[in-house]
């Protein structure tokens, strides 16, 4: 089951860096620089984020290593959630991206998650097995 659960993840983790490419090339064919900017920072943003979420999150749960205390855990997620804010207000602010783009590149991590899930489920369908 946990080679499922991994290969299912690394599907999502490829598809978000796919989805980030199409939405940020539609970006710049359909609309401005700064939105398609604003998709790219935002969606690379995201995906970082996931996989050091990922990875701390492995190493706290991780029992033949001892893991990691909880504390730790939760000052790194708050540290990295600060960081994260401070790295869009500074963008937004400045004017660098638009927030249309920043939003739909952090919301890329979430819409690979769905699209991702309505593929296996399709699949399961298909199949027979729902």
């Amino acid at each position: 089951m946990i080679l499922q659960d991994e290969a299912l993840l690394k599907r999502i983790e490829r598809f978000n860096w796919v989805l980030l490419v199409l939405l940020t090339s539609g970006g710049f064919a359909f609309f401005s620089r700064k939105v398609a900017l604003g998709i790219c920072v935002g969606g690379m943003l995201a995906i970082a984020n996931f996989f050091l979420m990922k990875r701390n999150l492995g190493r706290a749960l991780d029992t033949r290593i001892g893991g990691g205390s909880r504390f730790f855990y939760l000052l790194k997620y708050c540290l990295r959630l600060v960081a994260l804010g401070v790295i869009i207000a500074i963008l937004l602010i400045k004017g660098w991206v638009s927030p249309f783009g920043m939003l739909l590149g952090l919301s890329i991590i979430v819409i690979g998650i769905v699209l991702v899930g309505l593929n296996e489920a399709r699949k399961l369908i298909l199949r027979g097995v729902v």
